[in-house]
């Protein structure tokens, strides 16, 4: 590599880092908030979230990946113009395509790391969440037990704990069940403990009062006990088995071929190929957002318009990429199509390239109508 090719790619990083960290932050807590619902919901911990919040990373890195090195390219570039250094390599010899060359260097940096996330850890990630996240919506004994709080973990059945120790001991328990035809039973106890076995889970009332109150006859029957065995294996959720889609599996497990693969494989087959855009989308877009700057001539007034133009086309790929997609999905045997984005990405990124000597100024209507003119 030579040195000014190591020069620009390590000025690359700097922008990179601080647009990834940006983008990723923002997408990551909108993702974060999701997750808070569901572990307050199951009476869950601060660690649980951010056990949750941590397998989300991956999947929020890839996704901005490729438009944090994008925006990192266009800064650069503009900084190189504004600085002059661009005028200075111009000056120095530098043609186009060796001026893209460390963009394109960038571009397959970015190509591996997101390779590496795409096919690899983003999906294990995925994995690891939806199981803490299948656990966590079995483990119905820390919803019931609720310092302070009146839970009913179904309809006619109320628990109430006044305090939990850190032994695991409880306190002020009361425990109110309401059946259908009315009838009202009341287990109240000073103190009591959850026994939880491989089998079962039962809670241990501890010289308490149980009170049953019948309202057809308006009696009131009230038994004192030593202690009491409670079944609570009764509110356990099953959820049943949790099957692995395949944002969970790693790409060498799911199948290739979109036209081979059964009609159950092919959205696996899909995802898989999606994966592989994804990688090669991260391979142009530094190179592409380089290019639709030094694209043109020198301008006194800045590149806002560039700029802009530059964002709007991200913008637009990176919508096509999903329509793509999503055609592709509903239409498998048109499978090429997944691949559009990819083509059309590097026709644009080798018309910037052709054009860069001449300029955007250069290829105005009026002077193809004035050239037509000349050469009639």
């Amino acid at each position: 590599m030579k040195l000014v090719d190591q020069y620009i790619v390590r000025q690359l990083i700097g922008p990179f880092l601080f647009f990834l960290l940006i983008f990723a932050g923002i997408l990551w807590l909108n993702q974060a908030l999701k997750i808070v619902d569901v572990v307050i919901e199951n009476g869950q911990p601060g660690m649980v979230f951010v056990e949750l919040s941590a397998y989300l990373l991956p999947r929020v890195v890839e996704s901005v990946f490729p438009v944090a090195a994008f925006a990192a390219a266009v800064f650069l570039t503009n900084r190189l113009y504004s600085e002059s250094e661009y005028a200075a390599l111009k000056a120095a010899g530098q043609t186009p395509m060796q001026f893209a060359r460390p963009f394109i260097i960038f571009g397959i940096i970015c190509f591996v790391s997101v390779s590496a996330l795409a096919h690899f850890i983003t999906p294990i990630s995925n994995n690891a969440f939806q199981k803490r996240q299948h656990e966590i919506r079995q483990e119905f004994l820390s919803q019931l037990i609720k310092e302070g709080s009146f839970v009913s973990p179904k309809k006619g059945v109320t628990f109430y704990f006044g305090k939990v120790q850190d032994t695991g001991l409880l306190e002020d328990v009361l425990i109110r069940e309401i059946s259908a035809d009315g009838r009202q039973t009341i287990h109240s106890a000073p103190s009591g403990r959850i026994v939880d076995k491989a089998d079962a889970a039962k809670l241990v009332l501890i010289t308490g009062t149980l009170q049953q109150f019948n309202p057809d006859n308006r009696l009131l029957n009230v038994v004192q006990f030593d202690s009491l065995s409670y079944d609570l294996s009764q509110f356990a959720k099953n959820l049943g088995p949790r099957e692995q889609s395949a944002a969970e599996t790693i790409t060498p497990n799911l199948p290739w071929w979109i036209s081979t693969a059964s009609q159950n494989d092919q959205f696996d087959a899909i995802d898989a190929q999606s994966r592989l855009v994804k990688a090669l989308f991260s391979l142009l877009m530094p190179l592409l957002g380089a290019a639709v700057l030094f694209s043109g001539n020198f301008s006194r007034v800045g590149f806002f318009y560039r700029i802009s133009f530059a964002i709007l086309l991200l913008f637009s790929l990176n919508t096509l990429r999903g329509a793509t997609e999503n055609f592709v999905i509903k239409s498998p045997s048109f499978s090429f199509v997944l691949y559009s984005p990819l083509a059309l990405s590097f026709i644009i990124i080798a018309t910037l390239i052709v054009i860069t000597t001449k300029g955007w100024n250069s290829f105005t209507l009026s002077d193809i109508f004035k050239k037509r003119q000349v050469s009639t």
